[in-house]
């Protein structure tokens, strides 16, 4: 009897082993986007590259230029250095970002002086989901002069929808992302969410949203999205995306049709996982 419960003991602990390391994250190393932006004249090619050391993000690099040509070609690179609960980002640029972070590792406030000489302040908030994830809820940016520019509010009380509420220099507009968790698509390697990487206040913090600073991944990819309101325009953008045969994303295709016409755009992702 002893020798069998020893032999279930021995089964269980490697079956806890295994199903642990199935349920391991799996670190990404790098993650590059890469979209051919097409021009009357010319087309010209962007790529953005991602590169993290463990679970933390080291560098942004984003290029342009003209596909097959040598007339264009230009590059900026974002450093990042942590210490303690700050993190502090330069570009070449000379812009300058810094983040207070949380317990969490999640930036609850941040100072942006630019280049230029404008200072941008930033104050996040987080709701915290069913799984004890914290997803980003609010944005608040404040220029120089005190005035409070831009807000974004993302509001997750509808399931398997988030209500996104943007305000810039007093102009509101409304979005819904729709993530179809009953029949989605998971986010195996917590990507961040491409359209709102490119919402302002928040495309102002690419490199914070990308390195996770900005609250955690959603589990679902977003498959719809479309302004709350717009009956003159009827615009409506669907993501379609594709993987390789180890199952890793690899393509975005955002399609829009608005006020009857059709935009396409292609977007090639490389993930490297370590």
């Amino acid at each position: 009897m002893k020798y069998l419960f020893l032999l279930f003991l021995m089964m269980f602990c490697a079956c806890s082993e295994e199903e642990h390391e199935s349920e391991e994250v799996r670190l990404k190393s790098e993650v590059k986007l890469t979209e051919l932006i097409p021009n009357d004249s010319y087309d010209v090619e962007t790529t953005q590259i991602f590169k993290y050391n463990g679970d933390k993000i080291s560098s942004y690099t984003v290029m342009q230029e003209i596909k097959n040509g040598e007339l264009f070609s230009h590059s900026v690179n974002t450093s990042v250095a942590y210490s303690g609960d700050v993190v502090k980002m330069k570009d070449d640029n000379g812009n300058v970002w810094s983040y207070t972070l949380d317990e969490y590792g999640h930036a609850v406030s941040c100072s942006l002086n630019e280049g230029g000489g404008t200072e941008r302040r930033y104050s996040f908030s987080y709701s915290t989901g069913t799984d004890g994830n914290h997803y980003l809820k609010d944005i608040n940016e404040t220029l120089d002069d005190g005035n409070v520019y831009s807000s974004l509010n993302l509001d997750y009380s509808n399931n398997g929808k988030i209500i996104v509420s943007q305000s810039v220099d007093g102009s509101p507009q409304k979005y819904v992302m729709e993530l179809g968790i009953d029949d989605g698509i998971k986010n195996e390697y917590s990507m961040p969410d491409l359209f709102l990487s490119e919402l302002y206040p928040l495309s102002m913090h690419l490199t914070a949203y990308y390195g996770g600073i900005l609250g955690d991944a959603y589990d679902y990819l977003c498959t719809e999205m479309y302004p709350e309101d717009s009956p003159e325009l009827n615009e409506h953008t669907s993501y379609v995306y594709s993987f390789d045969e180890t199952n890793t994303l690899n393509n975005c295709k955002v399609v829009t049709v608005s006020a009857g016409t059709k935009y396409t755009r292609d977007i090639d992702i490389s993930i490297v996982v370590n």
